[in-house]
């Protein structure tokens, strides 16, 4: 008898898992279709711009330096003449 009832749990719940399976199956697989268009619609390029305003170096020690993108002008060297 308890042979039966363990076997028949079994089948019951690989009854309901595969209902779970053809669910999520029917739920999902319009999506994917959609997904797919879109990507077959889409170009392979794509114009991105952006702009860096800094960069960040770590060194082995932990020290973090950030390093400018642009060397910034050196001092002015005494009095410049007027103009």
């Amino acid at each position: 008898m308890l042979t039966f009832a363990i076997a028949s749990l079994f089948a019951c719940l690989a009854v309901a898992a595969t209902a779970v399976i053809a669910a999520s199956l029917h739920g999902a697989l319009p999506r994917i279709a959609g997904l797919r268009r879109d990507l077959a619609l889409c170009s392979d390029t794509a114009a991105v711009r952006i702009r860096i305003i800094e960069t960040i170096v770590c060194y082995d020690d932990g020290k973090v330096v950030a390093l400018p993108l642009r060397p910034r002008r050196p001092a002015a060297q005494g009095l410049r003449a007027a103009a």
